[in-house]
């Protein structure tokens, strides 16, 4: 069994958050370049995370991150 981390938990990648949406990876990254997601989180120049915490509430409705995400214009 592995152990999982809460801070593991609470951050979700590329592939993860295009499970959620039921859209491409390809697709999370131009509707991320275009400010249509919530903050990003870059680890490393190779290595970007969002928080769960952030995407859940933008799914439901609330903002996150700003004026660039307070409308869900463009989500899947």
């Amino acid at each position: 069994m592995r152990n999982v981390s809460l801070t593991q938990s609470a951050l979700i990648d590329a592939a993860e958050l295009a499970r959620m949406l039921a859209v491409s990876k390809p697709t999370i990254w131009r509707m991320k370049e275009a400010g249509k997601l919530p903050p990003a989180i870059a680890l490393t120049s190779q290595c970007i995370r969002w928080r769960r915490s952030d995407v859940e509430a933008w799914l439901a409705g609330f903002p996150v991150g700003g004026s660039a995400n307070a409308t869900r214009e463009g989500q899947p």
